[in-house]
């Protein structure tokens, strides 16, 4: 075995060790075909390496993911996609969650850095033919519709959703807009 190959075998054991609890459907570039995204990846080709290197990305699903719609990890070489996204008529969503993981993925590796949601991804965004958008805004992935607790001020009615039991006490807690005294919470169960 050469040592590219067993560097190679390392790294893919390490991601898999990392990633307990998802499941990998397979490649940036077995997804792309797929889904039928290959010709918007393929606009990218012009980033040489990353590009290749992008294509070579594992995708999983994670089951866990209640809100988190996708999550780019170019270090590791994978893509995180929340299972619900490949639920029948999710596709819209599934495409643009997957297009904006694959963005993150080739910005940071071709400007050699962390690139976050700063111009460098941006740039690859639109060079994909997607609005840079930071924030999905997808309902059933939402904190109100994955809540476990729901707090509301006594005094505006304003909701504070959570999707795990908040480690703060209700009784130390207060609405943000209305202050200590006139903004008391009560929980709720979620509808």
């Amino acid at each position: 075995m050469s040592a590219n190959a067993t560097a190679n075998a390392s790294l893919e054991a390490s991601v898999n060790a990392r990633i307990k609890g998802h499941r990998q459907i397979g490649t940036v570039r077995e997804i792309a075909e797929r889904w039928g995204l290959a010709g918007r990846l393929s606009r990218a080709a012009d980033k040489g390496s990353a590009f290749g290197e992008m294509l070579d990305c594992a995708v999983v699903i994670s089951r866990r993911a209640r809100t988190l719609a996708g999550a780019a990890y170019a270090a590791d070489r994978r893509i995180v996609l929340n299972a619900r996204l490949l639920e029948d008529g999710c596709e819209e969503d599934r495409d643009a969650t997957f297009l904006h993981e694959c963005a993150h993925v080739l910005a940071d590796l071709f400007h050699e850095r962390p690139c976050r949601h700063g111009d460098p991804w941006r740039e690859m965004m639109r060079l994909l033919g997607e609005v840079p958008n930071v924030r999905h805004r997808i309902p059933y992935l939402s904190r109100e519709a994955n809540a476990k607790i729901v707090w509301r001020c006594t005094g505006c009615d304003q909701a504070y959703h959570y999707v795990r039991r908040p480690r703060r006490r209700l009784k130390d807690c207060y609405c943000a807009d209305c202050g200590p005294v006139q903004g008391r919470l009560r929980e709720e169960t979620p509808s």
